[in-house]
């Protein structure tokens, strides 16, 4: 069969590009040969040795100094003030008259009672003597022992009455206020005057729920106050309720006043030094996020990258406290937002912590 020319030539051109092809197969075939690759370099990160040292929180407070005890004397009876003898700001002791009620008929009253209990008495006795004799009844012993009961708790009343003419300091302290003067009526009730403990004071305030777990009772303190004195004093009170308005707890700083000179009131600034703990001092830069949890990257001995979950304690010019190291920990201190858990890294040591951030 004969055919054309063109088919010839086409089929010629393909028989000759698979001899080409078969033919370089042939004379490449068999296993290459590579070069192994060259190591590949591990990240650099630069590392701190941290070491656990002893922490102590300071919690500072707003607040203002408080008498301890703090009382309103009141009159227990009624009738004109016949005399003032306690001065304003004195100290008085307990039992001291801070204000005379005129006696008027109180007096006269007691001696009333008095007499009457001794005729009673008199009476009392000779009814039975006149039983024992067999010429008065049980009955008339019992009578008489009656009347003489009674007029003895007149006595006692018209006495007590008496007594509250004068109107005593309950404790000892300072007069800080007197309510009456020379002629004033008072009534039952009304007030005579303040007393005001002098020692112990108190200086009042109150911390956040994020605070109020690091302050224990017995815990020191140094108060500040507006007037220019600084005071020591012990944590007495930690509050166990929330104010439902501002969720603040209450803390008490009792102080020594044996002098007297605190004064009730005085805007004041106090911090609470808590109980020491184990903590770890970091730059804040090492601070970072994992899942939404705050940490540190740290390095195994053989230089794997670990990620520490660590809580924040407290903070100070040169870095923070941490709580969640344990031992001597090296801490990534550059490089840690380029490395992950796991990763094998070269490390540069800077030493010690130098108390600046780099």
């Amino acid at each position: 069969m004969n055919l054309p020319q063109s088919v010839k030539l086409a089929g010629i051109i393909v028989a000759l590009v698979l001899i080409y092809f078969l033919g370089r197969g042939l004379f490449t075939a068999g296993p290459s040969i590579s070069a192994d690759p060259a190591p590949q370099a591990l990240f650099v990160v630069v590392a701190d040795t941290v070491s656990p040292e002893e922490w102590s929180a300071e919690i500072v407070i707003r607040g203002r100094t408080e008498a301890d005890r703090k009382v309103v004397v009141r009159a227990e009876t009624a009738g004109v003030i016949a005399g003032t003898p306690a001065l304003m700001g004195a100290m008085v002791s307990g039992g001291d008259v801070l204000c005379r009620i005129s006696v008027n008929a109180r007096q006269a009253l007691l001696a009333e009672a008095r007499a009457a209990q001794v005729k009673t008495k008199l009476d009392y006795d000779a009814a039975v003597r006149l039983n024992k004799e067999g010429f008065r009844a049980e009955t008339a012993v019992a009578a008489a022992r009656a009347a003489y009961d009674q007029t003895t708790a007149q006595v006692e009343g018209a006495r007590i009455e008496l007594s509250k003419t004068d109107v005593l300091a309950p404790f000892n302290g300072i007069f800080d206020h007197r309510n009456v003067e020379l002629g004033d009526y008072v009534q039952i009730g009304d007030p005579c005057g303040t007393v005001i403990q002098a020692s112990p004071f108190l200086v009042t305030g109150a911390v956040s729920e994020r605070e109020v777990s690091k302050i224990e009772k017995g815990d020191q303190g140094v108060a500040r106050l507006a007037t220019g004195e600084t005071i020591e004093g012990v944590v007495r009170f930690v509050g166990a309720s929330a104010n439902p308005a501002t969720r603040t707890f209450d803390v008490e700083l009792e102080i020594p006043n044996e002098d007297g000179k605190l004064r009730d009131g005085v805007t004041a600034d106090f911090t609470v030094f808590a109980k020491k703990r184990k903590a770890h001092h970091i730059l804040r830069s090492a601070l970072v996020l994992n899942d939404s949890e705050m940490g540190v990257r740290t390095l195994s001995s053989e230089n794997d990258v670990q990620f520490e979950p660590v809580k924040l304690l407290g903070e100070d010019d040169t870095g923070i406290w941490v709580e969640g190291l344990t031992g001597h920990s090296r801490v990534i201190t550059r490089g840690q937002g380029f490395v992950s858990a796991g990763q094998k890294v070269d490390v540069a040591t800077t030493g010690a912590l130098s108390g600046s951030e780099q």
